[in-house]
């Protein structure tokens, strides 16, 4: 194909007419278009490939990107960014993609595999089939293309909307050969401006008949005539019964288009019947509802008593589109009933599951905060040898969900920094930030750390193009370095440079803003020759609320804590101990008390200084009215004594400073004692400070008879004066 030029205008509004439009536009013979502006060849290959269907959805398929919706407090709410333009969720080919893309880019078709639970099963009445299904043939077979094309052409007032649907279906039923030849043909623009015309007039099995062939035709997502469908959809959805209604959702899927309106007003027409839903029905509804990321909490939480009923019918795909349908609805499965018999069912068909499906499973047993250790161990073992073949985004998929619910297997670990160091080049920045949140979070540092840790940070300086469109992710990777005693200087001068720090007030959860708290006190405390930017005052006094904790919300709710500290009061009297955080940039309270020389608990006159300079401290006293708010044996009226107080400089001399750590299950890893990555920095950065670090792990605390409390004042006695021995 020859090359050619167009001035900066027509170019600008090619873009917005669509590349097919455009070049049907200029591409015409004696176009004398000049300019200065060339056409890159990527687009005029892209052209020619959008001619054929098959070509057309393999270029789309493999520039989807899959967006991860952020959970907002209600009391936070952030600019979202407007990624209509550039990225489409329903799988619609993005400009941008096709002329400016990465370099090299895996080749996995993420939308596919959605959708191969359809294979198990000849019942699933889809986009794909449907022109096959015996009891939707029409008349079409017998009907000679030519004939109908010249017939399209030249009596376009006398065809019946019947003969219309029976043509479109003989043209959909042809091979791909002559399909091509159609889409390449003047009849091309004339059919299709007839259906259109007629679509009012159609039947409901005529109209169907007529969507799905266009599928099937490869006529592309941004063609107009799919607008007057969708409203057309909308306007019929109440007199199709289940069948049709989940048919035309994954026609819809499947043409790439989103139509929020009319899966809305399908949920609706579903929900009183859901009793009435087949297997296969209950499936499909779950993956449509999957698909377009919403649905009624009254709805989901109904079909999972119908999942319960139909879950030994299921198969190891199937149980992958369901989990999958509730992961993206962002919906929790909240039956633990059932997530037991979906992780037992998916524990059997493990070897059998291809990785994309057993990846699905984790996700929902991710959201739902929940551990099925015989699947999680299992799929270790199953998927250690092979994830060097496996694909990148679901490799990181499956480690993030082990670290998200602190699971620790060390041969998967392995495996997954050597594949992210192989693989490095396909990262995206989120694939870089969820491999260092994962191994951070674990504490593990593998056997190829340094390089590793190399190549994560190489990576994402290569991408700081990517810094301003998606500022969270540096953030996440930059917090998880620093818990592994990494600090790139550079990356952390250009978090806090103020151009990224309003791109994310303006667009980022607010849980960057805490992770951006984390990083700057870090940085005080360990690392003395930085010299770069650093968050302000008057930032850090815009973070939301809670954002450095809340020794009152962790008294009232952390496990134990309240009650060392009511058995701490009642041994050495209140004035000899402070809660509060030593380091603000972490949430989790502490215990601190002073001993001196002859181990004797001294009174604590002022605050320690911070490594946030010359902040105010906020220190709560406890008395014992609030010590029996906070174990429940009072109300709410008590006094709680709060105090400024402005940070001292002068240590008294042979004072020991003892930071008393309660911790939780929460803060170790699953069926472990070792301590979540977070936990391991805070008391790194304690020590540095001169603190002695004094630990009240859970599984001990919890092994002390409650009454009397001699044996927990005994525990204590020895933990604290104890230390120096």
């Amino acid at each position: 194909m020859a090359s050619f030029t167009l001035n900066p205008a027509s170019w600008r509004s090619s873009l917005r007419l669509g590349l097919q439009t455009c070049f049907k536009r200029y591409c015409t013979a004696g176009s004398s278009l000049v300019s200065s502006v060339p056409v890159p060849h990527a687009a005029i290959i892209f052209y020619s490939q959008a001619q054929s269907p098959i070509r057309h959805h393999q270029v789309m398929r493999f520039t989807t990107t899959t967006l991860q919706k952020p959970m907002i407090p209600k009391h936070q709410a952030f600019c979202k960014r407007n990624l209509n333009k550039s990225h489409h969720r329903s799988g619609q080919f993005r400009i941008k993609d096709i002329l400016g893309g990465p370099k090299s880019e895996e080749k996995f078709d993420q939308k596919a595999a959605t959708r191969n639970f359809y294979e198990d099963s000849d019942r699933y009445v889809t986009a794909d089939n449907f022109l096959k299904s015996h009891n939707w043939q029409g008349s079409g077979n017998d009907v000679d293309v030519e004939s109908v094309l010249a017939t399209l052409s030249y009596n376009k007032g006398d065809i019946s909307p019947a003969t219309l649907a029976d043509s479109m279906l003989a043209l959909a039923r042809q091979p791909q050969k002559r399909i091509t030849q159609f889409l390449q043909s003047d009849h091309y623009d004339s059919c299709l401006t007839m259906v259109s015309n007629y679509c009012k007039v159609f039947t409901n099995k005529d109209f169907v008949i007529i969507l799905v062939s266009l599928y099937n035709l490869g006529i592309p997502a941004w063609h107009r005539i799919y607008k007057k469908f969708i409203l057309e959809c909308e306007r019929r959805v109440h007199d199709w019964d289940v069948d049709t209604m989940l048919l035309v959702s994954d026609t819809w899927r499947a043409i790439g288009r989103i139509v929020v309106n009319y899966n809305g007003q399908m949920l609706k027409c579903i929900e009183p019947q859901y009793l009435e839903l087949t297997h296969h029905q209950l499936v499909q509804l779950l993956y449509v509802i999957g698909e377009n990321r919403t649905a009624p909490l009254t709805l989901m939480k109904k079909l999972e008593d119908m999942v319960l009923l139909y879950v030994d019918d299921l198969s190891g795909k199937e149980i992958a589109a369901i989990c999958l349908g509730y992961f993206k609805s962002q919906t929790i499965i909240s039956s633990a009933a059932l997530l037991q018999v979906l992780g037992d069912k998916a524990c059997e068909h493990i070897d059998q599951l291809d990785f994309f499906s057993a990846v699905s499973i984790f996700k929902a047993f991710r959201h739902a905060t929940t551990v099925h250790l015989p699947l999680f161990k299992k799929a270790a073992t199953t998927y250690s040898s092979v994830i060097q073949d496996l694909p990148l985004v679901s490799v990181m998929q499956l480690v993030f969900t082990y670290g998200a619910l602190h699971i620790f297997e060390k041969d998967l670990l392995e495996a997954v920094a050597e594949k992210a160091v192989k693989d490095a080049k396909l990262c995206r920045i989120k694939d870089i930030a969820k491999f260092l949140w994962t191994f951070a979070q674990l504490n593990y540092r593998p056997a190829n750390v340094d390089l590793f840790l190399d190549t994560m940070v190489k990576e994402l300086c290569a991408r700081s193009n990517e810094f301003q469109t998606f500022p969270e992710h540096l953030v996440y990777s930059v917090v998880a370095l620093a818990y592994m005693e990494r600090f790139p200087y550079d990356l952390i001068n250009t978090i806090f440079s103020p151009d990224t720090l309003q791109q994310i007030e303006k667009y980022c959860p607010w849980e960057t803003m805490r992770d951006l708290y984390v990083i700057d006190g870090t940085v005080g405390v360990e690392c003395g020759d930085y010299a770069g930017h650093r968050l302000s005052q008057e930032f850090i006094k815009r973070l939301p609320e809670g954002a450095g904790g809340s020794v009152k919300h962790e008294l009232t709710y952390r496990e134990n804590l309240a009650e060392v500290v009511r058995v701490l009061q009642q041994m050495m009297g209140r004035e000899h101990l402070t809660v509060h955080h030593i380091l603000p940039h972490f949430k989790s309270t502490d215990i601190e008390i002073h001993v001196d020389q002859t181990n004797q608990a001294v009174m604590i006159s002022g605050s320690v200084s911070t490594p946030c300079g010359k902040n105010k401290q906020m220190d709560i006293r406890l008395d014992d009215n609030l010590i029996d708010i906070l174990t429940g044996t009072k109300s709410e009226s008590s006094l709680v004594e709060k105090k400024e107080v402005e940070p001292s400089n002068q240590e008294p001399e042979n004072i020991t400073r003892l930071a008393v750590q309660v911790t939780s299950m929460k803060h170790h890893l699953y069926n472990s004692h070792s301590l979540l990555g977070v936990h391991q920095m805070k008391r790194r950065q304690l020590r540095k400070l001169g603190y002695q670090v004094v630990e009240i792990p859970y599984y001990e605390w919890q092994e002390l008879p409650k009454h009397p409390n001699n044996e927990r004042k005994d525990y204590l006695r020895k933990k604290i004066f104890g230390h120096s021995q």
